[in-house]
């Protein structure tokens, strides 16, 4: 888990420099991570996720998915992240899916 924890840090915006807690940046990409999930019925609801973003509740690791599936969602993540570093925007073109349109690359 270090080395994936190592990894997800590269998504924090160059900008902030050390003006951020790592616990929080964790939070919030465990949610992401837990927001795409590929069982739509293990995703959780909006109330949840602001409850977990907020600390009300305990954010619980992705079990339900591979190694494999989770280290593609990230791939997709860094690549975003990238693409808005070069284009200072987010994109609006992707794989939209019927069952969730909320993450477009991830």
């Amino acid at each position: 888990m270090l080395k994936r924890e190592g990894n997800l840090m590269e998504l924090v915006d160059r900008r902030l420099g050390s003006d951020f807690k790592k616990e929080e940046v964790m939070v919030v990409i465990n949610v992401a991570l837990l927001c795409t999930n590929v069982t739509q019925t293990l995703r959780p609801a909006m109330s949840s996720v602001v409850s977990m973003l907020e600390g009300r509740s305990i954010v619980h690791e992705v079990v339900s998915e591979s190694n494999e599936v989770l280290d593609e969602k990230m791939e997709k993540m860094r690549l975003l992240y990238k693409e808005i570093q070069q284009h200072n925007s987010i994109s609006m073109e992707g794989p939209w899916t019927p069952s969730s349109t909320s993450a477009a690359y991830l």
